[in-house]
């Protein structure tokens, strides 16, 4: 005998004590179970898809460029997607360094973007690459862009 009373929402048994459950009740309040976990967790637009997922995960990208001292340099990453915006800074250098005595001022830090660019680095158009430079003078007034000195070791970081 099923059961005097069902649940409100999913039609499941619901017994008082004269009512005596059979086998099939339970079979087919499982079936119902099944039924809506099986929907609900197929429903694409209640859960993400493993595509999802993995880019919601995977925003940020890291890696490392030995400067090689020349003036300008294309860094090729192995990024997976598309960057819209990074930085890159010398590993144990301050951002920057001035030097008064000579009225310098070295950059050894840069962010790149889509939309703009700091001295001395910019996002190429692949997104997946960038550009620094190494200046032997001034880019402007006294800065000089120093995002590729010979056996610095540079890291950055590239963000979705």
């Amino acid at each position: 005998m099923s059961s005097t009373n069902k649940t409100a929402n999913f039609g499941l048994n619901s017994w008082i004590g004269s009512d005596k459950p059979e086998r099939i009740d339970f079979n087919t309040d499982n079936e119902i179970i099944d039924g809506i976990l099986s929907e609900h967790v197929e429903n694409q637009t209640a859960h993400i898809s493993d595509a999802e997922r993995y880019k919601w995960n995977n925003y940020m990208f890291t890696g490392m460029y030995y400067g090689d001292g020349s003036s300008k340099r294309t860094v090729k990453t192995n990024c997976p997607f598309e960057a819209r915006v990074g930085f890159v800074f010398a590993n144990s250098r301050t951002i920057s360094i001035s030097r008064f005595s000579e009225s310098k001022h070295n950059n050894y830090f840069g962010i790149f973007g889509l939309l703009a660019n700091s001295l001395g680095v910019k996002l190429n158009d692949d997104c997946k690459s960038f550009t620094v430079n190494q200046s032997a003078s001034a880019i402007t007034a006294n800065e000089y862009a120093n995002l590729n000195e010979s056996s610095v070791a540079y890291h950055y970081v590239m963000f979705r």
